[in-house]
């Protein structure tokens, strides 16, 4: 508690050089990072994490846990990752790339590209065109065709681990004709594969070469040395990361019966970090073409190239894309307006796994939209645990210095409420309370604060202090079916008057 003390000292009289004022701040960023990733690890569903933030022209890195189960094999900058559909993006990219050198039109039919007819490429004289592709919006009846799903299920169950697989692009290209559309293109987004598949076989049409090529050259630009497909290289790196699966087994190897654009890149987190940066810190054109929004429906899907697009209330505009393979989950996010961008990827894809990392994502990325302010309720963590009373005394005297840290007041994913059901899971319940009561006196006049606080009162078996609050929840939001439902069991177990 003292060091916090004394940093925040520092700061406020500004004692040290201009350097090391600008530095401190993104210093105890990444030590929060720090902390993140390794709570997350303690949990025991993840093995190993690789993260990468930029802020404002500042990037750092780290890699926490071990990569096997039983071993100290540490990640690191050697590690190679199956990035999964994360390949999607760069795809779009060359996409945009071939707009902008007029190679291809998003609104051209794709079989001017492919040989033979494809009468069956089209609904209601309405044609798949290339924008169909990279928005997921091609109208397909079936996500696959019955060749390749048969082929993808035998990837996933390992059954291609030791064999070659007996499916490429010219098998895909005659069951193409087998293809059925039920929908009009353009209408309606389903998520797939086949169409950056298809970009990357156009590609090769008007390039007049093979896709790895075409891919290679990009990633030369870029400096990526070592990101690469699958399927180019003879021998397996001896740095790919192993994952593991929903039963905690390792995972079989992605393997890509096609060209590789739906998914089938490999790269490390340095090369992913010059990726990132690249958006932005380059004048590209291509940037900017690929990431503008091609489609939306009224579910609140929103693409541009292959890229998720959208602008958020707080963020401003942002793009990202996620990958999954059978043991590895991964995320690309890029905040141009708010300068920030986050590469977050665990090898464990089981369902608690992917919770875990999708709280570690939201807790760095809430982090990165507030900074400089630092986040007071991670910063007292461990002293919410020791010593709970004091946490409490140190929050309501640290939260004044409204310019330094930042609170649930600023946060809307609610820090202290996800510390509090932190504290819940673990039956940590007295901890809990005290911690939703602070909510409570933080949030005087939100219901679900209340609803928090009513919850753990009820897990501790306190029923009467839990009906209080429920129905506090249920005053400040009569819609609130949650505090209803809680209400009603409290009455039947007639342990209140």
């Amino acid at each position: 508690m003292k060091k916090i003390v004394v940093l925040a000292a520092l700061i406020i009289s500004g004692c040290q050089s201009s350097k090391e004022t600008e530095e401190l701040p993104f210093k105890q960023l990444t030590n929060l990072i720090d902390q993140y990733a390794d709570n997350t690890l303690e949990k025991g569903n993840i093995n190993s994490l690789a993260i990468a933030i930029y802020k404002e022209g500042q990037v750092y890195h780290n890699y926490y846990g071990n990569i096997h189960k039983d071993s100290k094999d540490l990640p690191s900058d050697r590690s190679v990752y199956e990035i999964a559909s994360i390949t999607k993006v760069f795809v779009g990219s060359l996409a945009a790339k071939a707009v902008l050198e007029s190679k291809i039109s998003l609104d051209d039919d794709i079989r001017a590209y492919l040989e033979g007819d494809y009468p069956n490429l089209e609904f209601e004289e309405t044609p798949i065109t290339i924008k169909n592709l990279l928005t997921h919006t091609l109208g397909f009846k079936n996500k696959r065709p019955e060749k390749l799903e048969d082929v993808e299920n035998k990837i996933s169950s390992g059954y291609y681990e030791n064999r070659p697989l007996d499916y490429n692009i010219n098998d895909f290209l005659q069951e193409l004709n087998t293809i059925e559309l039920d929908k009009k293109p353009g209408t309606f987004y389903r998520y797939n594969s086949i169409g950056p598949e298809l970009v990357a076989y156009i590609l090769e049409q008007v390039y007049n070469d093979s896709f790895e090529n075409i891919l290679a050259r990009f990633l030369t630009e870029l400096d990526m040395k070592n990101t690469y497909l699958q399927n180019s290289r003879k021998e397996q790196s001896e740095y790919l990361v192993d994952g593991y699966n929903e039963n905690g087994n390792l995972a079989p190897k992605a393997k890509s019966p096609l060209l590789g654009g739906g998914g089938g890149m490999l790269s490390t987190l340095p090369d992913l970090i010059k990726f990132m940066k690249f958006q932005f810190e380059s004048n590209d054109p291509l940037i900017k073409e690929s990431t503008k929004k091609l489609f939306e429906n009224n579910d609140d899907d929103k693409l541009g190239y292959l890229w998720d697009v959208d602008v958020a209330e707080k963020e401003g505009f942002y793009y990202m894309k996620t990958g999954s393979s059978n043991g590895i989950q991964s995320v690309v996010l890029i905040c141009p307006d708010s300068k920030y961008g986050l590469i977050l990827i665990a090898n464990s894809t089981s369902e608690k796994a992917f919770n875990d990392w999708a709280l570690l994502y939201d807790k760095i990325e809430t982090d990165l939209l507030m900074y400089p302010k630092r986040n007071l309720v991670s910063l007292l963590k461990d002293e919410f645990i020791t010593n709970p009373n004091q946490a409490i005394t140190n929050y309501n005297e640290f939260v004044k210095e409204d310019k330094t840290y930042y609170t649930v007041h600023d946060n809307l994913s609610d820090a202290l409420n996800n510390l509090g059901y932190e504290f819940l899971n673990e039956n940590e319940t007295k901890k809990a309370i005290q911690i939703f009561k602070l909510v409570v006196s933080e949030y005087p006049d939100n219901s679900n604060a209340y609803d928090s606080l009513g919850e753990a009162y009820f897990v501790d078996n306190d029923y009467s202090n839990a009906l209080i609050n429920y129905k506090k929840s249920l005053e400040l939001n009569p819609n609130n079916d949650n505090a209803k439902k809680i209400i009603s069991e409290i009455n039947e177990l007639k342990h209140i008057d």
